[in-house]
């Protein structure tokens, strides 16, 4: 059936409730991150080291926890087959005539052969079907399903035909390697012109040897601790890492203004939001405390985004961009969560990271359900505007779907634009994005009425 797994959804292949192999759907199979190539659902099998089991069906898993074979049978269950798409011999005796037609699958059987008087009334599923689903049951509970990330008391299937699910975009190849002479080669040990450093705030990749010929940088051996390409990127690591030890903010007028007129047009309570605060966090330097509030925007996350499990410990793809941490090899350190809260509540969200001097990236927003219509999202948006605009960032780009488009492009601002246009901007950027996004970009020289567009 069409459009239920795009290319690109994340599945996995799990078996004694561990994470084996990780792969994106295709037109044409699977995508699998061990060798880059596309490949069948029994080499996947295969290269996960199960290729004894020829079972690919039931161990590869959706990011919600559903068997490619449970999707399938669900599926059928809820399809009502035609009468065209039926079998027109019975699968019993194999001869033509009068037949009863299974409701879930293309068999068909004469009632003689079932051993039947008379045709049951209503719908009626064969023998073949109802083994198949009775062996299915159990699905929700076991560990592999869990293991790959199926919430008990939640019907991932409805997860999966109704709701929006983020689907990791296949990375680029062309994406990555030196920022100065673009090559992707680099030194496997040892220390030489060759090796890559990459700086811990742009995360651009440079070679050693190109840093000494540019006049940028000249190295004799790895540096200890943090290393940054530039005094631009020196100066955003400093200002940023401040507005996180400077703990939580007030919110300045022109937001609160926002919150303020947004209660009056609709009609709602308005006590002057004294209690309204920005916070900047870093899961890096994160403190007890802070981890509540990141704890928050992850449920916050979760409430219109469904959980992507990938690496090899089954972690959720949103926990660790709130959290700046490791992901399928991805580091994502140079995540910062900005949040408005009010008291100890966390009312908006938006996991932000600032890619040099050239662009910043929001991957995610999010604003608690019932906080939603109210202008907090717009107040926090200004204020992570504001933030760029201090720190002289050009450009800010965040991934959109089809249905968000016109909000981000006549409220916010933003253009359209594709990879290649975004390479032109700042080449080399990793930005995180989605399938079935698209790319939008503004610039941040015009703050601070950024939101100010549209009502």
């Amino acid at each position: 059936m069409k459009e239920i797994l795009p290319d690109g959804t994340l599945l996995r292949y799990v078996v004694n409730g561990k994470p084996k192999l990780v792969g994106y759907a295709n037109q044409f199979g699977i995508y699998c991150s061990c060798c880059n190539e596309v490949v069948s659902p029994s080499q996947f099998e295969a290269h996960a080291g199960e290729a004894q089991r020829r079972k690919p069906y039931n161990y590869i898993y959706t990011s919600n926890g559903v068997s490619l074979h449970e999707l399938s049978v669900t599926l059928s269950k809820r399809r009502k087959l035609l009468d065209s798409d039926n079998d027109d011999l019975c699968s019993i005796c194999e001869d033509a005539g009068e037949l009863v037609l299974c409701d879930l699958c293309p068999r068909a059987f004469h009632k003689e052969c079932l051993g039947w008087s008379c045709i049951p009334e209503g719908d009626w599923h064969c023998q073949y079907c109802v083994n198949m689903h009775q062996k299915d049951r159990y699905v929700a509970h076991n560990d592999n399903a869990l293991a790959a990330g199926r919430i008990p008391g939640v019907d991932a299937i409805d997860q999966i035909l109704k709701r929006s699910i983020l689907i990791v975009k296949v990375p680029d190849a062309s994406i990555g390697g030196c920022s100065l002479c673009r090559c992707k080669d680099y030194a496997k040990s040892g220390f030489g012109p060759r090796t890559v450093l990459i700086c811990d705030q742009c995360e651009k990749e440079y070679h050693v040897g190109c840093l000494k010929n540019h006049s940028m940088d000249v190295l004799r051996e790895k540096p200890k601790g943090d290393w940054f390409c530039c005094t631009d990127c020196i100066n955003i690591h400093a200002s940023l890492q401040e507005a996180v030890h400077n703990g939580a903010h007030a919110l300045p007028d022109l937001a609160l203004d926002m919150i303020k007129q947004n209660g009056i047009v609709k009609g709602l309570k308005n006590d002057g939001n004294v209690g309204l605060k920005l916070r900047l966090l870093h899961g890096k330097t994160a403190s007890a405390s802070d981890k509540l509030f990141l704890t928050a925007a992850v449920s916050i996350l979760h409430e219109s985004f469904d959980p992507i499990i990938g690496g090899r410990k089954g972690s959720d793809l949103v926990t660790q961009l709130v959290y700046g941490r490791c992901w399928e090899n991805i580091d994502f350190q140079g995540m910062y969560c900005a949040m408005l809260t009010l008291d100890s509540s966390v009312l908006s969200v938006g996991i932000l990271r600032v890619l040099g001097s050239e662009a910043a990236e929001v991957p995610l927003v999010a604003t608690r359900k019932e906080c939603q219509g109210q202008g907090y999202f717009r107040a926090l948006f200004t204020c992570i505007g504001r933030l760029l605009a201090s720190l002289s960032v050009k450009h800010l780009v965040l991934p959109a779907t089809e249905e968000a488009e016109t909000m981000w492009m006549k409220n916010f601002g933003f253009m359209k634009i594709t990879e290649d246009q975004l390479s032109e901007y700042a080449k080399g950027i990793k930005i995180v994005n989605f399938e079935g996004t698209s790319l939008l970009l503004r610039t941040v020289s015009d703050l601070p009425d950024l939101g100010s567009h549209g009502s």
